[in-house]
This record gives C-alpha cells, structure tokens and sequence, in this order.
C-alpha cells in the first residue's frame, strides 16, 4: 500500500484532502497556477533533470527536433529573423552569463546594476564572415560563443553605445525617488520643463 494510501486508513482525509484529490485527478488542468515551490525542491529537480539529460543525449535530441521549426506549435513559416533567432539558443544565454560573470560589472562606468553582455564584434557581422543561415550552424561555431568577443555594460551604456534612446525602469525610478533629498524631485521636474537634464542625487531622473 503506498504511503498517502496508508495515512488516509490510519487517520482519515479531510473535505479538503478529498477535494483537492478530486482537482489533481482531472485531466487537462493545472490547479496548481501561480504555485511557488521551495528553492530545496526546484534545486533538487534541477539537478535530476540534468542528470537525465547527461544520461539521455539522444533522447533529448529526439525531444528537441519534435518542437523545433514547423514542428513547434507556434510556428508561423519562418518570420524571425535569423539574428533574433539566434539570440534565444541556449548557447546564447550561456554566452551572455559566462561574459557578466567574468566582467561582474559595467566594463564602461562601472555599474553593477542591469548589466548586459554586448558583442564586439556584431552579431549580425559573425553571421556574414561565417555564412551562417540556420541555428545548427550557429550552435556548431565556436566563434559566436567565444566569450572574449564580449564585454559587460551596464543597460544605459549599452544604449548608449548603439545610438538607442534609453528610459529608465520606472521601479527604479520610484526607488531613487525614495533616497532623494527633499524637494530634489520638484528641481528636477522643473528643470525638465526648461530642457536641463533633471539629474538628482538619485541619478534616474
């Protein structure tokens, strides 16, 4: 007899016990949405699906060619581009992880906040100089997960450094807004209204 089975013999089930049986049993459903499991159990199902996934290569492989191109269910022809394609392998979050943690801060101004790992050599230019046209010939060149083509920046230096306009993270906003000297949030308002660039100790202005 299995243990929960032994446990509802010896002390009963509750109303509740039996309701939530009844909800686990349905098919199709997911009663559990918004659940959080504890770091101990997501740790240890970490580790045993990596430990499946090292004992199973082959399997994985199989698992991955059924949901990939026109066999993922959503699939629309092939409307992304390759570029942006390629920036949702595993190997490319690998990549960015792997230059953040080396640099651990902004490479230009030193921040330690929202940090991002940027291309010296483009992206797009590693695609041409290799004719690369699919994500399996980008997975097998090493040149594209070299880490030392990469450098950390923070998010505003990232922008900066490719001419996009940067909008801080209103959270942080609110945050910087809290430390902020009496009376410095209206000064920078009002120099906004002037044109100036609003700066205050906070910095997010």
């Amino acid at each position: 007899m299995a243990h929960r089975a032994q446990a509802q013999v010896l002390s009963g089930i509750t109303d509740a016990q039996k309701s939530g049986l009844s909800l686990g049993r349905e098919k199709g459903t997911n009663h559990r949405a918004g659940y959080k499991h504890k770091v101990t159990s997501r740790l240890k199902a970490s580790a045993s699906h990596k430990q499946w996934c090292a004992a199973n290569p082959e399997r994985v492989a199989a698992r991955g060619e059924k949901t990939r191109s026109e066999n993922h269910y959503r699939w629309k022809g092939g409307t992304a581009r390759l570029n942006a394609s390629i920036r949702r392998l595993t190997e490319n979050r690998k990549w960015m992880d792997g230059v953040r943690a080396r640099d651990g801060k902004c490479t230009k101004c030193g921040s330690l906040k929202n940090l991002e790992a940027h291309h010296i050599v483009e992206l797009a230019d590693l695609l041409e100089r290799h004719g690369i046209t699919n994500r399996d010939a980008a997975r097998s060149c090493p040149d594209l997960w070299d880490l030392t083509n990469g450098k950390t920046l923070c998010r505003r230096c990232h922008y900066a450094h490719h001419n996009r306009k940067f909008n801080e993270d209103p959270r942080e906003y609110v945050q910087a807004a809290a430390r902020a000297p009496e009376g410095a949030i209206q000064e920078a308002a009002q120099s906004r209204q002037r044109g100036g660039g609003g700066e205050f100790s906070g910095g997010l202005l």
